[in-house]
């Protein structure tokens, strides 16, 4: 393919694998979350590109965009998300081909990244020859210099849109800019446990926000994942983006009163797909804006959702049964998404339509069980087509019938506090920590845990309050957390086990220990250990704003019976001083910029 002018803002250049992978390790490669999905490849097909490059097959060309502005320069990937993926993870040893790994001391960077302790040499060894082919192989890089984020979604589009490359959901998401689509991929992603601050990540952090696969150990256990943990999808619906079109699905049950048919007619109206902008697609995506924008944010439509997500999960906690067992009476296998469908929204229009709150959970659980039974009240529909809008509301009425019963309403001018209980609140601060370590600081209380009197821990207490001032010093916009309750490492885990006689509850490998257990030490109520909390910040040598800030933005949120503090830092107008000096964060450690680099922090508030 030849070189196109450079009017046509396209560039394709022959590129070793050496050339790429020296770019890749300062993160120069990066996924824009809105178009790009996850890493799905599976390690047999991994193994079989670099079997195609060991024989000298061509491989298709890369498609990037270069990110104008940036220093230094990034570029976003557009097309061969996977194939780079696969060949820099095998490069570092993640996996082998005919039973031999990558000779680490075939480049430098990686002979220097296993000197320093990075990448460990797996064995056996592939040849250094067949090592030196792999890395002076040439892929062709067509760099694309877009003028827009809208043209860049337009050829990702089209790109994938012929063939078996992504799901209609998949395809219908792909770099749209609606608001709902924005709802869905945060929802979406919260419930997976693969969110991430922004939606443009490193290439290299990917595999922190993938689903495992077989024999590839990513960072989100599809087993773990609430949809397959209850019965609710399969693995590869996960996989397939099949959670989405759901949260899709319950999106438009939420915000359009009366409801409508679920379908793919209405999937891709709410998404304007419809060209035609009389036609009645475009008046329903038109309904569906006008809906959205009835509510004060998009965060509210969050809340709300998450409020009733996280009853409905203590309700099945409560029940000691998985959500197809209790309600279909059936242990696993097929798809339940409509019976999931007609429970969520019978549960959001009882606590959020009729501001009403669960009085009794395990009256709740009992009028669900067996409520999709051959016998029971459910009349689901089974296999594809339109839900249509009567169907639906005769069975979301019998589910409203059978739990309202344990429902009470809150009264009025009473502060309805589920609204602060949320545990899909802590789960996303975690989950986004595992890209953005710099932005999270985790400490299991406030009281001593190497000696055994259990006093207030001063040298702790400072840690903190450098971390706090370190994470609001990131720059302009950033926002930071610092969560009271959970272990960081599982050495303080074991410790308070131990001491406290406490199980922690456990999240992708992070262990809640809470603070409750320090609230009864110290003889407190558990109010009173957050005000005594609050009364320390307010008296400490934060500056005044930060600390105002942090005080006010204080949140106390109960994770399956684990009460933790977590502490909301927002950067401020220029960077803070504790104790006459400028903390910054270095992944997740907290350090003193010396006096001559005050510059560099100072830039980022410019």
């Amino acid at each position: 393919m030849a070189a196109t002018t450079q009017s046509t803002h396209l560039i394709v250049r022959p590129d070793s694998i050496q050339k790429l992978y020296t770019e890749y390790l300062p993160q120069r490669f990066a996924v824009n979350r809105r178009y790009q999905r996850k890493l799905v490849w599976t390690v047999e097909e991994k193994r079989a590109l670099i079997d195609s490059i060991l024989r000298d097959l061509p491989v298709p060309l890369i498609l990037v965009a270069e990110i104008s502005g940036e220093q230094p320069y990034v570029y976003e990937i557009i097309d061969g998300m996977q194939r780079l993926n696969a060949i820099f993870a095998f490069i570092e040893n993640e996996y082998d081909v005919d039973g031999r790994y990558f000779d680490l001391e075939t480049l430098a960077d990686t002979k220097d990244m296993t000197d320093d302790g990075e990448l460990e040499q797996k064995k056996p060894v592939m040849s250094r020859e067949s090592s030196r082919k792999i890395v002076n192989y040439s892929l062709a890089l067509s760099v694309f210099r877009a003028t827009g984020t809208a043209q860049i979604d337009e050829v990702f589009r089209r790109i994938n849109s012929g063939g078996r490359r992504l799901s209609g959901q998949e395809l219908r998401q792909a770099g749209s800019t609606a608001e709902i689509a924005q709802l869905v991929r945060v929802l979406a992603s919260r419930i997976r446990g693969d969110s991430s601050r922004g939606d443009v990540v490193p290439l290299g952090k990917m595999p922190k926000l993938s689903i495992n696969n077989k024999h590839l150990d990513y960072g989100v256990d599809v087993d773990t994942i609430f949809w397959v943990q209850q019965s609710i999808l399969r693995r590869v619906d996960v996989r397939t983006s099949n959670d989405e079109q759901l949260i899709l699905d319950l999106l438009v049950d939420c915000l359009i009163d009366p409801l409508i048919s679920s379908g793919t007619d209405t999937r891709d109206s709410v998404y304007g797909l419809e060209a035609n902008a009389d036609s009645a697609s475009a008046k329903l995506e038109s309904r569906v804006q006008q809906t959205l924008l009835q509510h004060t944010t998009p965060e509210v439509i969050q809340d709300d959702f998450f409020r009733v997500f996280d009853e409905l999960r203590l309700v099945l906690d409560e029940a000691g049964e998985k959500f197809v067992r209790l309600v279909v009476g059936r242990s696993s296998g097929g798809r339940y998404l409509r019976y999931f469908q007609a429970v969520f929204i019978a549960f959001h229009e009882l606590i959020v339509r009729e501001a009403m709150r669960v009085r009794d959970r395990s009256k709740v659980a009992r009028g669900l069980t067996n409520i999709g039974a051959p016998k029971g009240p459910l009349t689901i529909p089974g296999g594809g087509g339109d839900w249509t809008a009567d169907d639906k509301r005769r069975n979301i009425n019998a589910v409203k019938g059978a739990i309202r019963d344990g429902f009470e309403p809150v009264p009025k001018g009473e502060q309805d506090v589920g609204r602060y209980g949320l545990a899909s609140y802590l789960e996303n601060i975690l989950a986004n920590s595992v890209t953005e370590q710099s932005l999270c600081e985790l400490k299991q209380g406030l009281l001593d845990i190497t000696e055994g009197s259990r006093k207030f821990d001063g040298y702790s207490w400072k840690k903190i309050l450098k971390a706090i001032s370190a994470i609001a010093n990131d720059g302009r916009l950033n926002t930071g957390y610092l969560i009271i309750g959970v272990a960081d490492d599982q050495e303080d885990s074991d410790r308070v086990r131990t001491l406290d006689q406490i199980k922690p509850v456990g999240y992708r490998g992070y262990s809640i220990v809470g603070v409750g257990r320090e609230a009864r030490i110290l003889g407190l109520q558990l109010k009173d250990y957050f005000d005594w909390v609050a009364d320390k910040l307010t008296g400490c040598k934060l500056e005044p704003d930060l600390c105002s800030q942090v005080t006010a933005g204080m949140r106390l949120v109960d994770y399956y019976g684990h009460a933790v503090i977590v502490l909301k830092i927002e950067s401020q107008e220029k960077p803070v001083f504790f104790e006459e000096e400028i903390y910054e964060r270095r992944g997740s450690g907290t350090e003193v910029v010396p006096k001559g680099e005050y510059h560099r922090i100072f830039r980022k508030f410019m």
